[in-house]
């Protein structure tokens, strides 16, 4: 687009295109012409029918069994998905949420041979059924992952020597290496770990990556220092694995692309120093050379990051990739010190497949969404019988409703009963058990806080101070959808104050309801310090498509109207600037919310379409950063124009790379459905 190469332009070629005849080109034209899935076959798989941890192992192994090595032409890594079984119902694989990252660190370290002979170790010594049981699952498992990474093996090699290319020869030839090496110990080269990365994936860790920068700059480092590897071929390999990435198969998590694929950037190390390597800036250049939808990056900021790491996000952001979302170590932090997370372990978060805090690799996380706003068109309708005579009385009533989305229960979530994900968690391999990860984290969350602040906002100015509106009249027009009420609606619409604008007077009305609602969570958890099962609060929201289903709501909302992206202002109420929505923001004391809290803002394309232009919106991000707002900042820069014209010509190839961030995923904005479309498109494009 127009702008977006103003930006390369000013900003000195930051980022350069692909070059048409390389290799990262064609291996993203695989994608983007559907081609790379071409060697799945689809077989009926034999199940052991047993509903145990070694019978889901058994399946676990007899799946990959029956999938056929497959590599396409030009990969450097390589492995794609299992096989596609016919009779799904045979295999019982346990259960893995993809929302939490497997254990990658812990595959990198010991490799998939080290966790098979430490399992098989630990069983020998073993006396309780269910641990050796446990064990002995792990044990079939991994077993079962080596012999498919050998078979990758004499794969490559046989490929290898029917090559007449010398160059493709000697690429295969180095593949067959790298996975007879991993079968036989931890990788040992940059290429060997992003290789056992991606076989971790085809096991089935599909969908949450964590902190990627930090657990594969050791092995990058390495390469370099002995002259292994150049950082160009480092590149290139990372490339590789990022397009490989955008590789869905036929998952489905209900939108499409809704594959909760994030990467953690920088952030801090254990001792709290600046984390940030050079392959975290080399995730962001794939990114924005391949603009593609996969992964989402995740910059973790904080007050010692470098300053060029806000630029570099900044200039990802701005080419317009839309999948670069900011995270601010000084909200996080204090967030997940309430839940008892000790300093050193809480400075290794990660995010989850959307935006939740969570320790990557150390533990599991479960949530329900709860919506705000029906609760207060609740409030308003028992004002019919019993009318509310101060504006307190109908703060105290909402707030009492909303006291049942605080459970007093720390239950754990579900044990991991996929033995090779179990496997990879800290703590369970050690203590033999699929439920002894280091930290169960169980999400309540609270959605439309800025809608319902409106709504109050509403109600305290237009019955309790001007008298221009009274009860009775009120329940009438909500019940009626508004219908014969419009005056009325647009009264609540355009001339009561709205949250994202730096109005004390709606901004104190969102604080009080989100700061109840996390004090509440806190309260009746009793999260005990150390390890163990949390509950946490959040503010943030997914599935907005769905949320039009929400009846009329006292801000004027009728059934069938979109409701704010996470704490976010309410869609196309935030008509004073992206400052004033960031005051808005940091006038609530986010660091209560332990889950994670979000922002979502678009920015027109015109808002960095020349440097001075750009500078500004680097002091956007800074401020953003320094005013301790949300723990999240989800950015779009889009133009509405250009949305329309891919909206009527979904096949031109020209919108390929159009990207929308539309909750805790981005996604090419005309593969998306038109409730969606509309939602990224009705928001409020800033501009400076």
């Amino acid at each position: 687009m127009q702008a977006q190469a103003a930006v390369r332009q000013v900003e000195g070629s930051a980022f350069l295109d692909l070059d048409p005849d390389s290799r990262i080109y064609r291996l993203r034209d695989m994608y983007w012409q559907k081609t790379h899935l071409e060697g799945v076959g689809q077989k009926n798989v034999a199940g052991s029918r047993e509903d145990t941890l070694v019978g889901h192992a058994k399946d676990f192994a007899a799946l990959l069994d029956a999938s056929d090595p497959f590599i396409q032409a030009e990969e450097l890594i390589v492995g794609c998905r299992l096989t596609r079984v016919e009779n799904r119902k045979a295999l019982n694989l346990g259960y893995y949420d993809p929302h939490y990252p497997p254990g990658h660190a812990l595959i990198l370290r010991m490799g998939l041979p080290g966790i098979r002979d430490r399992a098989r170790e630990k069983r020998q010594k073993e006396t309780s059924p269910e641990k050796k049981q446990f064990l002995e699952a792990v044990e079939i498992a991994y077993q079962a992952a080596c012999d498919y990474v050998v078979r990758f093996a004499d794969f490559a090699a046989g490929m290898a020597a029917h090559q007449t290319s010398s160059d493709r020869r000697r690429e295969l030839e180095t593949t067959a290496g790298i996975c007879r090496e991993l079968t036989l110990g931890p990788p040992t080269s940059f290429q060997a770990a992003l290789q056992l990365f991606q076989f971790t994936r085809v096991f089935g860790g599909v969908g949450c990556i964590g902190r990627f920068d930090q657990w594969m700059y050791p092995f990058y480092k390495q390469d370099i220092a002995n002259g292994r590897l150049t950082r160009e071929a480092g590149q290139e390999l990372l490339e590789c694995l990022f397009i490989k990435l955008n590789y869905f198969g036929d998952e489905n998590w209900g939108v499409n692309n809704d594959v909760l694929r994030n990467i953690s950037l920088a952030g801090q190390t254990a001792d709290g120093k600046d984390a940030c390597n050079e392959l975290t800036h080399m995730c962001m250049e794939a990114s924005a050379k391949l603009m593609l939808p996969e992964p989402k990056l995740n910059v973790r900021c904080f007050d010692g990051s470098p300053a060029e790491l806000v630029r570099a996000s900044c200039q990802v952001m701005a080419r317009g990739a839309n999948i670069l979302a900011v995270f601010n170590d000084e909200v996080v932090l204090p967030a997940l010190l309430r839940l008892g997370i000790p300093i050193e372990e809480a400075r290794d978060y990660c995010n989850d497949g959307c935006s939740e805090l969570i320790m990557g690799g150390k533990g599991t996380i479960a949530f329900r969404v709860h919506d705000s706003l029906p609760v207060l068109t609740e409030t308003v309708l028992a004002a019919e019988d019993h009318p509310y005579k101060t504006f307190e009385d109908v703060m105290a009533d909402f707030k009492e409703r909303l006291a049942q989305f605080m459970p007093e229960d720390r239950q754990p979530n579900p044990p991991i009963t996929s033995p090779f994900f179990a496997a990879s968690i800290e703590d369970c391999l050690e203590e033999a058990s699929p439920s002894a990860m280091r930290y169960s984290i169980a999400g309540s969350i609270l959605a439309q806080v800025g809608d319902t602040a409106d709504g109050l906002a509403a109600i305290k100015k237009f019955i309790f101070e001007d008298g221009t509106l009274t009860w009775s009249e009120f329940v009438k027009a909500i019940k009626a959808d508004y219908k014969g009420y419009e005056r009325l609606r647009q009264m609540l619409r355009n001339r009561a104050p709205k949250f994202g604008n730096g109005d004390d007077y709606v901004d104190r009305i969102a604080k009080d309801i989100a700061e109840y609602f996390c004090d509440g969570v806190h309260e009746r958890a009793q999260n005990p310090p150390g390890p163990g099962n949390k509950r946490a609060a959040g503010l943030m929201c997914f599935g907005i498509h769905g949320k039009r289903n929400i009846g009329a709501s006292p801000d004027g909302r009728r059934q069938g109207d979109l409701t704010a992206n996470s704490f976010s202002p309410a869609v196309g109420m935030d008509k004073s600037g992206p400052t004033a929505v960031l005051n808005s923001t940091s006038k609530v004391d986010l660091t209560k919310a332990s889950h994670g809290s979000v922002l979502d803002m678009a920015l027109h394309s015109s808002t960095v379409a020349d440097s001075e232009s750009f500078e500004k919106f680097v002091t956007l991000v800074d401020t953003f950063l320094t005013l301790r707002g949300t723990a999240t900042l989800q950015m779009n820069i889009i133009n509405r124009d250009i949305l329309e014209r891919a909206r009527e010509d979904p096949d031109n190839p020209e919108y390929r790379t159009l990207i929308v961030r539309v909750w805790g995923f981005s996604a090419v904005f005309v593969e998306l459905p038109p409730d969606l479309q509309d939602h990224v498109m009705s928001r409020t494009q800033h501009g400076f």
